[in-house]
């Protein structure tokens, strides 16, 4: 039996107490999805859904609670736009493998990742995309960048550094 069908150890009180407890991570991880298609409610169930799961599930000896029910919850927020995306076009052979095999969709978190890009560097400036774009899209060293702008490769770093924490603020948001 593998550890996603195995009960928990704790008590179902225990259990209880791990997901009132953590309902507040929850909703966040709801709210990082909200406004993509699916109904802000049906995020929160999801998530919900994912720590009552995990909580069922969750073995104290495998480590860190939030460690096993983040990605519990996640995966049920991804089922949901799963479900959407269905609902939107026919289901093909291949979908219906890859469900019974339970594989990931492979660019579900690509998309994800490029939205959550997107909405970090939104209210960048127009320079500031532009090193980020230098940097981390076409592979220019922070001197060659700073040739290319008008600045020193020290100036580069301290700007790199400045947006890239600005970026987590965001993404943290």
């Amino acid at each position: 039996m593998d550890r996603t069908q195995e009960a928990s150890p704790l008590p179902p009180l225990q259990q209880e107490d791990l997901v009132v407890s953590h309902l507040p991570v929850a909703r966040s991880l709801a709210a990082r999805y909200s406004g993509r298609g699916v109904e802000a409610d049906d995020l929160r169930q999801a998530a919900h859904m994912g720590l009552v799961k995990a909580a069922r599930r969750y073995d104290p000896a495998e480590g860190e609670f939030l460690s096993y029910a983040v990605p519990m919850a996640k995966g049920e927020i991804r089922h949901c736009f799963r479900e959407l995306a269905r609902c939107a076009r026919p289901q093909g052979a291949d979908d219906e493998l890859l469900e019974q095999m339970g594989e990931p969709d492979p660019g579900f978190d690509r998309a994800e990742a490029r939205v959550v890009v997107a909405e970090a560097t939104g209210d960048l400036h127009e320079t500031d995309l532009m090193i980020l774009r230098l940097r981390f899209v076409d592979g220019l060293s922070q001197a060659e960048i700073g040739e290319r702008i008008g600045a020193t490769q020290a100036q580069v770093s301290r700007a790199l550094a400045r947006i890239i924490r600005r970026m987590r603020v965001a993404v943290a948001a």
